[in-house]
Parts: C-alpha cells; structure tokens; sequence
C-alpha cells in the first residue's frame, strides 16, 4: 500500500509538473496569448486535473486483480505486474526506473485468447531506509492535506454564516437591475447584501449572495450595471462552486507548488470572461472600465484587502485591475483574440492524446539508497553521519565520518578517531580511497586503496594523505572554534591570514563569519581584508552572505565605499539587492558612498529587484540626500509599473516643500508613458501636506504631456481639490489647470470647469 501511494503520489507530480510546466512555458512563449479566452481557460483546467487523472489510469486496471495475485500462473517472485483482461489491445508494459531514468518496454505476457495490457508494478520493492523515508512523505502529505481541508472547511462555514447575517440591500434601484439582468441572462435571481466594512470589491458569496460595498450604492446605472453584469457571470458560469474545488484540489495536493500558477491563471480568465460579458451591450465598456477603477481606489483606500478567498469578486486577489481596465478601455473595441473551432479542438484533442500517453512515464522503483549513491548523497540515510563532497573540474572529494575525529597541532594527521573515517579522492582518473577504524583504546587501523587495490603506505601517499588531513581539517573543524584557536596563537593576523589561503567560497565564507564573531575589536586594514576577501568569492550567494555579515560592523566612509564595490560585483540580481538591503539602515549619506550606491544600483538590471532595492534605502535613512540619490537611481527603471511605486515609496517620505526634490520628482515621474501609473505617481506627490503652489505647477506641467485623457481629468481634478484646501486660490494656477485640460472631450473640460466654479 505505501508503495502504491508513494507511486501515485511520484507520478502525479511528474505528470502534473510536465503539463503545468508545459503550458507555462507557452504562455511565457506568447502562444497562449493568440488563442481565445475560453480556449486558455479550457487548456489550463485540463493541466490541472490532468496530473490526477494520468497518474490514476495505472491503478485502475490493477484494482481488480489485486486479489487474484496469488491465482495459479503468477510467478512465486511476485515480480508481475498486475494483468487486466481487454479487447483488442495490444500488450503493452513501460516502466520508468528512476537509476537512471529511462523508459523500456517490458517483456510481453504469454499469449492468452485475449490480449492483455501490463500494468505498473505498484509493489516494487522498496530499500528498508528509503521505506522510513517514503512514510515519512506520505504521512506529511497526508497532515498537510487533512489540516489544510479542515481550515478550508471553516473558511466556508465561516462565509456561509457571516453572509447569512449581512443586512439585506433595500434599494429599489438596485433591486430593479438585478432582477433585469438576471432575466436576461437567465440566471438565478440572488440576494443582495450589503458587505461587511473590509471587503472593498463587490462579490458573488455562497447560495448566490451579491455582496455590495458601501461605494457601490451610488454609482450611476450604467456602472451599477456594469457591476451586476459581471458578478451574475460568474454566476452563470458557476465561478463558485469551481473556486471551491479548486481549494479543495489546491488543499488536497498542496505538495505541487505548480498548482498555485494554473489557479491563478485560471482566476484571471474568469474574470477577463465575465469583464467580457458585462461590458458586451452597448456602451457598457466604459462603465464596466470606471467602475473597476473606483474599486481600485477603494482597495487602496482600504490596505488592498478584497474580501474572501472562497467568493468571487469583481477584483480578486492578484487580479491586474490596471490591465483589464485598458483592456475594455482598447479603442478598437473587444481585443480578444479569436481562432478557429477547428485549432480549439485540436489542441483540446492534443492535450487528451498527451494525458493518455503519460501514465506510460511514471515512478515505479524506488530504491532511494542507489539513487542517492549515484548522486554521491549515499550519508544521508546514515543518522549520525558526518559527509562532505566537494566537486572539481577532473575530479572530487569526499569525506564520510561516522563518529568523531581530531586532528594533531600540525594537521597533518589524524590525533583520536572514534568510529569510522573514509577518505576518497577521484582525480585524473585515480581513485585513492583511506579507511581509519577506531579499535578502541587509543588503536586506529588504517586501510589504503589505489583503485581497487590495497597498497602500503608510500612517500606519495603519505604526502596525499597529508593534503587530505589538511583539507578535512579546514573544513570539519567548526570555523569559529577554529578561528578562537588561530586568534590565540597569532592574533587577529593568523585568522585574517586562514581567510585569506581558503580556496572555496563555502569555507572562505565561514570562516569570514567566524572572524566577525570574535571578540576583539576590527581596525579599518582588517576590515580592508575582510571585504577584500569576501570580494573574492565567485558564488552570488556567499558572497551575499559574507557581505552582509560584514555590514552589521560599523564601516567608515572607504570601507563602505569597498563594500559597495564588492556588492555590485555580485552575479545575480536577487543577491545583490539581498546584500544591499543588509547595508541599508546603516548607509552613510556622504556623496562618495552614495555615488558608490547608484553604481552598485547600476549593475541591477530587473525593474522588480532595483525598485525594491531603491524602496529599502529610502524606508531605512529617507534622508534628503538619499532620497535624491533614489530620485536618480529610479531613471534606469523601464518598467512604468515599478518605477510608479519606486516614486511612491519616496514620495512617503517627502512633505512637499522640498524644492528640488520636488522637481526631480516630477521630471522622474514625466519619463512614466502609462497614463493610469503616471496618475498614481503625480497624485502621491499632491498629497504631500506641505507641497506648495510652484510643487502643483511642476504637477500640472507632467500632466498636460499625459496621453490618457480619463487620467488627465483625474490629475487635475485632484489638483482643483488641492486648491480648495488652500486659500486664496492662485489665479495663476487655475488659468494653468485649464491649459492643460484642453484637447479633452467637451465633457471631460465641464468636469473641470463645474470643479473649479465650487472654489468660488
């Protein structure tokens, strides 16, 4: 039974991983992109279920015969794999041995008057510590599932009672549209709700409730519309009860990670699908657009919270609100993309062909014992055991200890063993091998190989055994043991010095952590060192690592300039902005560390990691000079999205009198091309509390260069609400908010112009 499971269980992942996976790399390739919604959605949902199914189909023929094992013409080994009577099928038995993987068709069963199909050996045997091991796995899995399923379980109860306690909409606006579309669109008639105070977008709850926010109730009727029309698509197309499944799913196979993307996925075309059924009448695509902007402005209003996970709202969590708003905003009208039935079918037909054909690729030996050997990991299964393996062009070292060692002054030998040491060295195509075993009483034998032959002791192998010594010595000794040694007999030179002579970047690292953590003080020459050494790491994440560890010392103005320097030489943008967030709270404000800062910036070249770098410096020392640094750090960002919040997260930290900063901001916040991510920006500068009349022209000379009409209505309606907050009203200023609304439509110049009239 554990080796079916575990079967099952490795296959599913498989499966599921090879589809999901597959899928996703289309999707990254741009080929979904061509294809309709429904179509995307149809593909996705086969990718999730189908790793379930495939990896099922195997135990389906084997279910029946499992009692008829023993049945006369079964071999005593019990070695065949179960056998399922067909018609018309040709023999067929494909086992996946995972040492190494590969896929070969098993011997054909004795010709019988039926033909016969091979099915999985699901009691494969199974080594006794990869057993424990695969018990382990089935019963975390089977916790995780089970505790997850019961929190699902409360999650629904819990919405089911907090819905049924909401007070009922008693609008007759309200109730009079509902009861339109839902005969239109010949759906149930639910109830309307009022929300509850946290759940900022509207949303369709369990037993067809139609929960409204408070800033629903007063939209317009074409916008309420709009809103009613997509919630009651979700209805129509039974949103709720596939969202619950897909949480049950989600639950029961938690191991899957890739689960989550194909939800996701799946999530985003419901709503792009019923974004495209509400807004299908005509003249509904505007309405439908404003009313998902006003439900921005209202989850921000509100920390981003949406609601439950369990309903399906008009903006769920991870729905790109901004996105499917210049989707319906698209001048050309619906631009969905649209094939032919004929290519749908095909690639649906694919896709089954693809789930027929998997259960042919499966886990069926589990032998994790060789497995692990082969990847040289064969200390694992041993409690207790000591292993190192360090890997090498030609060549490797490896070291297994089972008990305890130390080593003589000189560490060129081996002082006290308890238990067993086993020494092998690949190089060149030699193989040197030395096994010491402790025989008690102070008594050690000694046993060396060359290949597979036993060998004396000669100049040559003592002088390899030397090395050998030296080598587990630097790394089986606890760095900071070693370095507390090293301190003591040569002072903080000797432990610079062992630093330095390490050639890996794991060993170097440590014992670079270990020299910091020694108490005695670091003059600025042995900081020199400490940095010039962890600059010599050629791993990202040990130099990150060691890096960081040397930033929580106090470092003078060069030091820092030296460790910015080591920082940008870092490979890999994760690590580097890692590394750069350590040095943040204690970043000086001189100009050449902050030059040293943008260089180091300079060297990242993903938006998302140079945004979230820039956003840590100004969180930690929002001083002017480094907000000044940010302003000019934020104009290499490409991606108008990240720079937005890179401008956000100063903007927090200004108040709006600070004259050049202000300016820079605004020529930083010009260079956004996306009108709704260039509103964002400019707004967070107009709620600064002190930002004064030259601030507010700076704004408006940004806007005027806005493309977006319906964005540039909202920049200077919100700069004509900041006006009336100061008095008098400086003419100037208005004459300049009317400049730059023309080119608007007529009605978008009376909104201003009825704005401006209430300033009086």
């Amino acid at each position: 039974m554990t080796d079916a499971l575990l079967t099952w269980g490795c296959s599913y992942l498989l499966h599921s991983s090879l589809l999901i996976g597959a899928l996703w790399a289309a999707e990254r390739a741009g080929l979904l992109g061509r294809l309709a919604t429904a179509t995307q959605e149809l593909l996705w949902r086969l990718a999730l279920l189908g790793g379930v199914v495939s990896a099922s189909l195997p135990l389906l023929p084997a279910m029946p015969t499992l009692a008829t094992l023993a049945a006369p013409g079964t071999p005593a080994d019990g070695h065949a794999g179960a056998v399922v009577q067909l018609q018309a099928v040709a023999p067929v038995a494909v086992v996946a041995d995972v040492r190494p993987l590969r896929v070969e068709p098993a011997p054909r069963a004795t010709p019988q008057p039926r033909a016969q199909l091979g099915v999985l050996p699901l009691a494969a045997a199974i080594a006794p510590a990869a057993q424990q091991l695969a018990l382990g796995f089935a019963a975390l899995w089977l916790a995780g599932a089970v505790a997850m399923l019961a929190v699902l379980a409360l999650q629904w109860a819990w919405l089911r009672r907090a819905v049924r306690r909401l007070p009922a909409v008693s609008d007759a606006r309200w109730q009079r549209l509902v009861r339109q579309l839902a005969a239109e669109l010949r759906v149930p008639l639910p109830a309307l709700r009022h929300a509850r105070p946290g759940w900022a977008s509207p949303l369709l709850a369990p037993g067809r409730v139609l929960c409204l926010p408070a800033w629903c109730l007063d939209l317009p009727d074409d916008e309420a519309r709009a809103v009613l029309g997509h919630e009651l698509a979700h209805l129509r197309r039974r949103d709720p009860a596939w969202r619950l499944m897909a949480a049950a799913m989600k639950a029961l196979l938690w191991p899957q990670a890739l689960n989550r993307i194909a939800l996701q996925r799946l999530d985003l075309l419901a709503e792009l699908a019923c974004d495209a059924a509400a807004a299908a009448p005509q003249g509904q695509r505007l309405a439908l657009a404003q009313s998902l902007l006003r439900c921005a402005e209202a989850l921000k209003a509100q920390g981003g919270r949406h609601g439950p996970a369990l309903a399906c709202g008009a903006a769920s969590a991870g729905s790109p609100l901004f996105a499917r708003v210049r989707r319906l905003l698209n001048a050309e009208g619906d631009d969905a993309p649209r094939e032919r039935r004929g290519v749908r079918w095909g690639l649906v037909a694919g896709m089954l062909a693809l789930l027929v054909a998997l259960p042919a690729v499966v886990v069926s030996r589990t032998d994790a014992g060789e497995l692990l050997d082969r990847f040289d990991a064969g200390g694992l299964l041993h409690v207790g055991n000591t292993r190192m393996l360090s890997r090498y062009p030609g060549g490797s070292f490896s070291v297994t200890l089972d008990g305890k060692v130390d080593f003589n002054d000189t560490e060129d030998d081996v002082k006290t063993l308890t238990g067993r040491l086993t020494v092998r060295e690949r190089e060149g195509g030699l193989t040197r091998e030395m096994v010491l075993t402790s025989m008690g009483e102070g008594r050690i034998e000694q046993q060396y190989r060359v290949g597979r032959d036993i060998r004396p002791m000669d100049a040559a192998a003592h002088q390899w055994w030397a090395k050998a010594v030296q080598r587990m010595a630097e790394n089986l000794t606890d760095p900071a043991v070693r370095a507390k040694r090293l301190f003591a007999k040569g002072g903080m030179d000797a432990v610079l010095a062992d630093v330095e002579r390490a050639s890996e970047d794991y060993a170097r690292r440590r014992r670079i952590e270990a020299a910091l953590q020694l108490d005695a003080p670091l003059p600025a020459t042995a900081q020199d060192r400490l940095i010039a050494a962890a600059a010599g790491l050629q791993g990202a994440f040990e130099r990150r690592q060691a890096l960081s560890a040397i930033a929580r010392q106090p470092l003078a103005e060069p030091q820092q300039q030296a460790w910015l320097n080591a920082a940008g030489g870092i490979d890999g943008n994760f690590e580097r902005r890692e590394a750069l967030a350590s040095l943040a709270p204690r970043l000086l404000g001189t100009p050449a560390v902050l030059a040293a800062w943008r260089e180091a910036l300079g060297h990242i070249d993903g938006d998302f990691e140079l945004r979230t770098a820039i956003d840590a410096q100004v969180s930690a020392t929002p001083q002017p000079d480094v907000l000044a640094a940010a302003l000019q750090a934020a104009t290499r960002l490409q991606g108008d999205f990240e720079k937005r919040e890179a401008l956000a997260a100063i903007a927090r930290r200004l108040q709006g009198d600070e004259a050049a900063l202000v300016q820079s901001y605004a020529q930083v916040a010009s260079g956004i091309a996306g009108g709704f991510e260039r509103k964002e920006a400019l707004t967070q500068l107009l709620d600064r509390p002190r930002l004064n009349a030259a601030g507010v022209a700076q704004v408006l000379a940004s806007a005027e260069r806005m493309d977006g009409g319906f964005e540039r209505l909202q920049v200077l309606l919100r700069v004509v609400s900041r006006l009336g907050e100061a008095k008098p009203v400086d003419a100037a200023l208005v004459e300049r908010i009317r400049r730059a609304g023309r080119g608007l439509g007529d009605h978008e110049r009376g909104q201003i112009e009825n704005a401006l009239d209430r300033l009086g």
